[in-house]
């Protein structure tokens, strides 16, 4: 029986911690992720049926609300579903469960990507099949509008181990890379509450991105990456923090 709302356990190993041995944003990507291919594959579409159909899944936003970061040697529980097709885009929503407490939500938009065109397959999303009808009101990732004001933070080569399965950057890295451009004291003095991404073209091997970020408000910063290759701003992100 195919289930409409996958459950995935996971223990907050060492691989997932950060210094302040929390669950980082970058180890809970990466099981958000997991979770969906887990559920994908169950559902039917997973990676290897979608190959088949010279079709991939490519995530196009994602939003996440966190109350509470799990900690060190916790067991948490990541909830999963998809909502109705409305659109071109199919949308999946995350709970994370710690204890029996739900200490945050993420909401994602995905496309399906024919292989040999390079656009959308939009007949491919009819098949998806297995919604959520009873769905809550949950979180929306919305567009963010680009910046010009914003200053250089860091600058990353594309190397062999940010790829994904589909030779193109990983979208667990682009995060990754925004924590990597700010510096130890900020990590100390803030928790993150909010995250918002738009991945807006894809980077490959080689590619150099440039990082720059500022301010929004007290506590909401934006962060672009820049490719120099051919000048164009691959990803825009949002960090909403709060004071430890």
């Amino acid at each position: 029986m195919k289930e409409t709302i996958w459950t995935q356990k996971y223990n907050v190993n060492t691989f997932l911690v950060n210094p302040q041995k929390k669950l980082g944003l970058y180890g809970l990507l990466n099981l958000l992720q997991d979770t969906a291919w887990i559920h994908a594959t169950h559902l039917g579409h997973g990676y290897d049926a979608m190959i088949q159909e010279q079709t991939a899944w490519v995530l196009t936003r994602q939003k996440l609300s966190m109350n509470h970061w799990p900690k060190w040697g916790d067991d948490i529980e990541l909830k999963t579903w998809v909502r109705p097709i409305k659109s071109i885009m199919a949308v999946r929503d995350f709970e994370i469960w710690d204890r029996g407490e739900k200490v945050g939500e993420c909401t994602t938009q995905w496309l399906i990507l024919d292989l040999k065109t390079r656009r959308p397959a939009e007949k491919a999303l009819q098949d998806v099949g297995q919604f959520r009808l009873d769905a809550p009101p949950f979180l929306e990732a919305g567009k963010i509008h680009l910046k010009n004001d914003l200053k250089e933070m860091a600058q990353f080569q594309v190397r062999n181990s940010d790829l994904d399965l589909n030779a193109h950057v990983n979208n667990t890295r682009y995060a990754q890379w925004i924590l990597d451009s700010i510096s130890e004291d900020k990590h100390r003095q803030y928790t993150l509450k909010e995250y918002e991404v738009n991945f807006i073209a894809e980077t490959m091997s080689n590619d150099t991105i440039v990082i720059y970020g500022g301010p929004l408000s007290e506590d909401k910063f934006q962060f672009q990456g820049f490719r120099t290759q051919d000048q164009k701003v691959v990803f825009a992100a949002t960090l909403k923090v709060a004071e430890k």
